[in-house]
């Protein structure tokens, strides 16, 4: 049985700039292709409001969270999910830096003594703090213009695989060119998630961060060309 693989959406719920029919959740076409060519069924995951059914969690083997510029109660839900039950997870971009965010926020939370539903207590954390910006850091440099399509290598750099990584297993090698469309990234000091890769540019921006071997995370956005499908086989396994 293929492994079932739920995609999380973009949201543009509560965007005060939009009218009552533009309340949405959106999936990147990119991100389905890459799955299905792995050999996954993928699942488009539908929160309400910004929260998820946990059945609807429970029903995937495992995740991709898309790239984006916000995060959402969902994408905390997700990643929980994830860690406590041992599910391969995929981060992109914003996926990616997720893992770090969620990690550095649970202990807070843990230090400051929470009581009741973790995710729920991160949540509030973060709405009470605005804390993404004491977990990343902004940068410069990493933003390409987005290019047409079948130009995508005019986006791209040259990222430094850390051996002996998860990532490192998975591709079997030391460098990787992939497409690059950020502001941010997680810190360079980290002793809650491992760093897999850094910028070859020479700036000591983070390219990727992992946890044991479920959690995967990536900066740039392999699912653009398709040319690196280890990264998604990963989901497969």
């Amino acid at each position: 049985m293929k492994k079932r693989i739920g995609i999380v959406p973009r949201s543009y719920i509560g965007d005060p700039n939009q009218n009552c029919m533009t309340d949405h959740y959106r999936l990147g076409n990119n991100y389905i292709k890459r799955i299905v060519e792995a050999g996954c069924t993928p699942i488009g995951l539908a929160p309400a409001d910004n929260l998820l059914d946990e059945e609807a969690l429970t029903l995937c083997d495992g995740f991709l969270v898309q790239g984006g510029s916000e995060f959402y109660p969902y994408h905390f839900q997700v990643i929980h999910h994830a860690v406590t039950h041992g599910k391969r997870y995929l981060g992109i971009c914003l996926g990616n830096q997720l893992i770090y965010t969620y990690f550095a926020l649970r202990r807070i939370v843990e230090n400051e003594g929470y009581t009741g539903d973790l995710v729920k207590a991160i949540c509030d954390y973060r709405a009470k703090h605005r804390a993404d910006h004491l977990v990343l850091k902004k940068i410069s440099g990493h933003r390409y213009e987005v290019p047409p399509r079948g130009s995508e290598d005019a986006a791209k750099h040259e990222v430094t695989v850390v051996p002996g990584t998860l990532l490192h297993r998975i591709l079997g090698k030391d460098t990787m060119r992939i497409c690059s469309f950020h502001n941010y990234c997680t810190p360079e000091d980290q002793n809650l998630v491992t760093v897999n890769a850094w910028s070859a540019m020479g700036d000591c921006v983070v390219e990727g961060v992992e946890y044991k071997d479920h959690i995967l995370g990536v900066q740039g956005h392999p699912e653009l060309d398709g040319l690196l499908p280890e990264i998604f086989d990963f989901l497969a396994k």
